[in-house]
């Protein structure tokens, strides 16, 4: 049985070794495989491979700057918004940029409407609403005027003291605002001076040249 075994394991060599033979014999078949040459890249391409073969080591700190830059300037984005203060990107035009002669201010017929309705509120003695009607009516004013000035957070304090308004606007509107918030947050009547002194600086606001 063993020599049975050795016989049968040496004709396998045999075999093995005649099946090796044939196939390097065959010139079919690559065996040897010619070694990678990577392409020389244009002389054009030379000077840009040099500046990024020094400058490779310092990506690292250029991506995290950028990182942080970005982050402060949302930072910044997003505390002018929560005060409500307007900003605008270097290329947007500033509210209130507008020629001389796109001169603005509240149409009359309709300020002498909204006059008639607070002049009837007075009457009855509701000088509170009367004034905050026309406080209200100078905000849709403004904001008629100066459509990116306006925050849902800028308080009548804010419009009042902002100096995207021209000085005569905010002059005026000042007055109202004040008396407004006295009446409001200090719990003082309005009273019928309150009023003449609140239909007075609105008619400043709407008729005369307040947004020169």
């Amino acid at each position: 049985m063993a020599a049975g075994g050795a016989e049968g394991g040496g004709a396998a060599g045999d075999q093995l070794e005649e099946a090796y033979r044939r196939l390097m014999a065959d010139d079919t078949i690559q065996f040897d495989l010619p070694a990678y040459v990577p392409p020389k890249p244009p002389a054009w391409a030379k000077p840009l491979n040099e500046f990024l073969s020094w400058f490779g080591p310092y990506m690292v700190y250029l991506f995290w700057t950028a990182v942080i830059i970005g982050a402060l300037i949302i930072a910044v984005i997003v505390f002018l918004e929560a005060k409500g203060i307007a900003w605008r990107w270097p290329w947007q035009k500033a509210p209130g940029e507008t020629p001389a002669e796109a001169e603005f201010r509240p149409d009359a017929a309709t300020a002498q409407i909204l006059i008639a309705e607070a002049d009837a509120l007075a009457a009855r003695g509701k000088y509170d609403e009367a004034v905050h009607l026309l406080l209200q009516r100078s905000v849709a004013d403004i904001a008629a005027r100066l459509p990116d000035f306006l925050r849902p957070s800028l308080t009548a304090r804010d419009i009042a003291g902002h100096r995207s308004l021209p000085a005569g606007a905010r002059s005026a509107f000042a007055e109202m605002a004040l008396i407004v918030e006295a009446a409001l947050f200090a719990r003082r009547p309005v009273g019928a001076g309150g009023w003449n002194e609140a239909r007075s600086a609105y008619e400043r606001f709407a008729f005369s040249g307040a947004w020169r």
